[in-house]
């Protein structure tokens, strides 16, 4: 209830005696208080409706009645209602020039109207409006809950709750780290949770998780104050649940996802079989088309968990986020299985980490068909990881995950034999043969960028490959020649 709408109830007949902007008629009144003594900010409340007959105000100096009103501004009351007709015939023309003068709006109820009658009214309706409200958020909680049964994911439980509010939100995490938030467009610092948690632009809470994570949401825009408290106070929980289920998703299979990715890596030791029941016992399904995600966060990046694990679950609902060498990884299925959402999910799962974890070492890779191509796309993501400087999308093939799917013991051995040359004179002459070699690889054949890369001049680099040609008795000048030598070094680096 505002002290507008006091104005424009017909049956109090009050009367607004001071120049009041819209903005301090809009004021939503906390409660009624009548007070007939000089000083009773110690017993009011921000934004009650002080109701006085001035009894005993028998006074005329403009300073007593100034401060007065300095101090009901300084709580802040919302109004003062001033009765006529029992101290005072008129309202005192001092008041009217100190609510001037503090910006404090003055009603007059005439002698007509009792006080009690002011006082039964605005108690009435604001008991309906908690009512009213209370009944409100137990239907946005049951908006979330249905959102979050469904298998939406935090940011859509929290779209419900800006709704509600007629604002934007976020939840930020104990470091201060943003998590997640709403609108999309809405753009939010840890500044916005100090000051929110001060209450000098919106409002912060605390999020009920149980457990050793502690989050905040924050509300700016729209309700506040106690409104604001009542509104989202049952939808609080399920944002709470849903954190609590992203974050303990893994946990009953951590054990089980650490020896799955033991057993993608060791190519020559486990059998596909036995990986495909490793795999099944992680809850995930091998016939199924799986996503995997790998980044490579340092420790000032942490938060940077959370932001994974809710972006792969807001478009894929099994999903099992967990560390692995000190690197991120996620194994994830989609709740679908239409041509068109295999074609969607890559493209908007890359866009929502781009936003959430933009200068991120992160590689997107899928979807994988079946448990062995998983074992070679795991293989492409930890080489890709660390060459990117941000989210991306690996391609469907790569020469790693070839050379590890086919590189046997006998592939080894011929490597081996191959290199050996540059090996034997680069020991017996200080010679810089095999780095020359991987230089010449790693900057694609191109003698510009090599002899950068190495601090030589032309002629030195081509003496060198022109001397590898010979020991080695391969050509580099043809796709054939480079190709054979790029696996031979990447097969013997991947060697354990």
């Amino acid at each position: 209830m505002r002290v507008s709408d006091l104005l424009a109830e017909d049956s109090l007949q009050l009367r607004l005696h001071t120049p009041s902007t819209a903005k301090r008629l809009a004021t939503s009144i906390s409660y009624t208080a009548p007070a007939e003594f000089l000083d009773p900010t110690p017993f009011l409340g921000a934004n009650c409706l002080l109701i006085t007959h001035g009894i005993g105000f028998n006074f005329f100096d403009q300073r007593t009645w100034d401060a007065y009103v300095e101090r009901l501004a300084g709580v802040p009351v919302c109004a003062i209602a001033f009765v006529t007709g029992v101290a005072h015939r008129l309202i005192p023309s001092p008041l009217v020039e100190a609510a001037r003068t503090h910006a404090i709006p003055l009603l007059e109820v005439p002698s007509v109207v009792p006080a009690l009658q002011l006082q039964r009214f605005v108690t009435s309706v604001l008991e309906a409006e908690r009512f009213a409200l209370t009944r409100q958020s137990w239907e946005l909680a049951d908006l979330c809950a249905r959102a979050a049964r469904s298998g939406g994911s935090l940011r859509a439980v929290l779209a419900e709750v800006a709704a509600a509010a007629e604002g934007q939100c976020a939840v930020f995490d104990t470091t201060g780290a943003l998590i997640s938030w709403w609108p999309a467009s809405s753009r939010w610092t840890a500044e916005d949770l100090r000051l929110d948690a001060r209450g000098t632009s919106g409002a912060s809470f605390a999020l009920p998780t149980g457990g050793t994570e502690h989050f905040q949401l924050v509300v700016r825009g729209g309700t506040t104050g106690e409104p604001l408290a009542t509104l989202i106070g049952p939808a609080s929980s399920i944002l709470a649940m849903q954190l609590n289920s992203a974050f303990k998703v893994s946990a009953p299979h951590q054990a089980k996802l650490e020896r799955l990715m033991q057993q993608l890596e060791d190519w020559q030791g486990v059998a596909l079989k036995e990986l495909t029941r490793t795999f099944r016992a992680t809850g995930l399904d091998p016939h199924a088309p799986t996503f995997l995600v790998v980044a490579e966060p340092d420790k000032a990046q942490l938060p940077h968990a959370w932001r994974i694990r809710l972006a792969v679950q807001e478009h894929l609902n099994n999903a099992h986020v967990f560390t692995y060498r000190g690197s991120f990884y996620a194994l994830a299925q989609a709740r679908t299985d239409t041509a068109a959402d295999w074609d969607a999910i890559p493209a908007r799962l890359l866009d929502s980490l781009r936003q959430v974890v933009p200068g991120l070492s992160l590689v997107i890779k899928g979807p994988l068909g079946s448990v062995d191509e998983l074992r070679l796309g795991l293989a492409h993501a930890q080489r890709l990881v660390r060459q990117v400087t941000g989210p991306a999308m690996a391609a469907p093939m790569s020469i790693e995950s070839l050379v590890l799917a086919t590189a046997g013991s006998g592939a080894h051995a011929a490597a081996e034999n191959l290199l050996a040359p540059l090996r034997t004179y680069d020991q017996a002459n200080n010679g810089r043969l095999m780095p020359t070699l991987r230089a010449y690889l790693d900057h694609d054949a191109q003698p510009s960028r090599v002899c950068q890369a190495l601090y030589i001049h032309r002629n030195t680099l081509s003496k060198r490959l022109a001397l590898m040609s010979r020991l080695l008795n391969v050509r580099l000048d043809t796709l054939d020649g480079l190709t054979t030598c790029m696996l031979a070094v990447r097969i013997t680096d991947d060697e354990p």
